[in-house]
C-alpha cells in the first residue's frame, strides 16, 4: 500500500470513529427501544459535593446518545444473530426458527426460583385477604396469571437453556383451588390449544390469545358475552414485537395478527391502552368492572370494556383495592404475568387490614422489627420477623392499642423476600388512633402465641 492510500485509509477510519461523537450535535440519539432510561448530561456536583464519577457519567451519556446509535445497534445485532446465533442485548433470548424470548422469564423456565413453602403460604394468605375484603364490599374477585411465553412454547428455546423439571405455575391452580380462591387457569387453557397464540417476536399473546383469555374470564363470571367464534376477521402484518424492537431498533418487522371485523361501541378517552389508569363506558351494557393488570391487559381491555357499562383499568402498583368503595364494581379482576407471580407474596395492596379477635401472648426477646408511619391517608405498620421464631405456616398478627387502652388486633399481609419474612398492614386514616400508639407483633409458633416485637409511635391529631 503506497503512502497516499495509507493516508486515505487512516482518514476514513478516523472519520468512522469520530462520526458518532461529532454527529451528536446534529443527530443525537434521544429515544431508545430498550426498557431503560437514557443517561442525562452529568453535573460537576451532586448534592452540593464534587461529582467523583463525572468522567464515567459522561461515558454513560455518550454510550446512550451517540449519533446513529439505533442504526449501529441494529447492524451489530443483525451481524451477531446471523454469524453467531447470539443476542446482543441481555433482555432478549434468540430462539430457534425466528422465535424471541424475554430473558426475565429464564429463571421460571429453568425452575431456578421455586418458592419455599413459606412463600406459598404467604401468597395464598395474601390472596385470601384480598378476596375477603373484595367480597365484604359486595364484589367478586377473580385472579388470573398470564403464562410466560417459554412456559407454553419452550420447544423454540435455544438448546443450551435446559428446561427445569418444575415451575411455580405448575402447582398454582391446585393451591388456590384448595384455598377457595377464584382462579382462572390460563396456563392449562393455553396448553391445550392447537396453534401458538403468542407472537414469535413479542413477549405477549396475540389477538386470538387475548380472546381466549377474555372468554375464560367472562365464562368464570357467568356473564353473557360475545364469544368471537362467529365474528369474521382478517389477518394483517400490523404488530411490531417488543422483543424484536429491543433487539433490532430499526430492523424490526411487523408480525401477522388478527383483526376482528366488528364495531366497538365502548367509549374510551385514549387509544393508548398501556396508560396507567383508563376509564371506559359502554352505554348498551350492564355491570361494572375494576381490573388491575399489566402489559398483557393491553389487548384484553377492548374485549372486556365492550361487555361492561363501566370499566376501570389500572396498571398502578401496589393495588389500591380501596377503589372498590368508590366504584362499586360487580367484578374485580387481578391479572399478572407468570414472571411476576412472586409479587403476590412480596407486595401488600392498599386496603384496610381485617380485624380479628383480641388475643393474649407472652413477650419474648427476638430480632423482629416493627415500624409505623402515616403513608398518605393510611397508617402503615410493617416489619420483619426473626427467622428463629417463624415456621412455614406461622400466623402473624398486629395488635394496636391507643392511649386510652383500647386494643384491636389485625391480620396483616405476609411479605416474603430474599432478605427474610415480614408483614405489612394498613389502617384508614379515620381508624388509626391518634396520640400514643402501642403496637405488638404476635406470632403463632408451635401453637403458642408470642409477642416478638413491640413499639410505640406518636401520631399527632393534625396528621390523622
Amino acid at each position: 500500500m503506497n503512502r497516499t492510500k495509507a493516508f486515505v485509509f487512516i482518514a476514513v477510519v478516523w472519520i468512522i470513529l469520530l462520526l458518532p461523537f461529532a454527529g451528536m450535535s446534529l443527530w443525537p440519539t434521544n429515544t431508545t427501544a430498550e426498557n431503560t432510561p437514557l443517561a442525562e448530561i452529568p453535573s460537576g456536583y451532586k448534592e452540593g459535593k464534587p461529582n467523583l464519577s463525572y468522567l464515567s457519567d459522561w461515558g454513560a451519556y455518550f454510550e446512550d446518545h451517540f449519533a446513529f446509535r439505533q442504526q449501529l445497534v441494529t447492524a451489530n445485532a443483525k451481524l451477531y444473530a446471523t454469524l453467531f446465533k447470539h443476542s446482543t442485548t441481555d433482555q432478549v433470548i434468540l430462539g430457534e426458527d425466528g422465535w424471541l424470548y424475554y430473558s426475565g422469564t429464564l429463571e421460571d423456565y429453568q425452575g431456578e426460583n421455586l418458592f419455599s413453602e413459606r412463600t406459598w403460604f404467604a401468597l395464598v394468605h395474601n390472596l385470601k385477604l384480598m378476596q375477603e375484603y373484595v367480597e365484604s364490599q359486595g364484589s367478586r374477585l377473580l385472579i388470573t396469571v398470564a403464562p410466560n411465553k417459554n412456559s407454553l412454547y419452550g420447544a423454540y428455546m435455544p438448546s443450551n437453556y435446559l428446561a427445569g423439571t418444575g415451575k411455580n405455575i405448575d402447582s398454582l391452580a391446585d393451591r388456590l383451588e384448595a384455598a377457595g380462591i377464584e382462579y382462572v387457569d390460563l396456563y392449562s387453557l393455553f396448553q391445550h390449544q392447537q396453534e401458538p397464540l403468542y407472537f414469535q417476536r413479542d413477549s405477549h399473546w396475540n389477538q386470538k390469545g387475548a380472546v381466549l383469555a377474555y372468554r375464560a374470564l367472562m365464562e368464570k363470571m357467568g356473564k353473557p358475552h360475545e364469544t368471537y367464534l362467529n365474528v369474521p376477521y382478517s389477518e394483517k402484518l400490523v404488530h411490531m414485537g417488543d422483543l424484536d424492537t429491543m433487539l433490532y431498533p430499526l430492523g424490526a418487522k411487523p408480525e401477522r395478527d388478527v383483526i376482528y371485523e366488528r364495531d366497538w361501541n365502548f367509549l374510551c378517552p385514549t387509544e393508548d391502552y398501556m396508560e396507567n389508569w383508563i376509564e371506559t363506558e359502554q352505554p348498551d351494557q350492564e355491570g361494572t368492572l375494576l381490573m388491575f393488570r399489566d402489559s398483557f391487559g393491553e389487548s384484553l381491555l377492548p374485549f372486556l370494556a365492550e361487555e361492561f357499562h363501566y370499566g376501570y383499568f389500572s396498571r398502578l402498583v401496589p393495588y389500591h383495592l380501596t377503589q372498590i368503595e368508590q366504584y362499586r364494581p360487580d367484578f374485580v379482576v387481578i391479572e399478572r404475568v407468570e414472571r411476576r407471580l412472586f409479587s403476590f407474596a412480596s407486595e401488600a395492596p392498599v386496603m384496610p387490614a381485617p380485624q380479628r379477635e383480641s388475643m393474649t401472648a407472652v413477650q419474648v426477646a427476638t430480632e423482629s422489627t416493627v415500624q409505623g408511619e402515616m403513608e398518605g391517608s393510611y397508617f402503615s405498620v410493617r416489619g420483619w420477623i426473626d427467622p428463629a421464631f417463624l415456621e412455614e405456616k406461622s400466623e402473624i398478627y398486629v395488635s394496636v392499642r391507643d392511649g386510652n387502652g383500647v386494643c384491636k388486633t389485625y391480620l396483616p399481609f405476609y411479605l416474603s423476600s430474599p432478605e427474610g419474612e415480614g408483614y405489612q398492614m394498613y389502617l384508614k386514616k379515620e381508624d388509626a388512633p391518634a396520640g400514643t400508639v402501642h403496637v405488638n407483633v404476635i406470632v403463632k409458633r408451635q401453637e403458642q402465641l408470642a409477642i416478638v416485637a413491640s413499639a410505640e409511635f406518636e401520631n399527632k391529631e393534625e396528621d390523622l
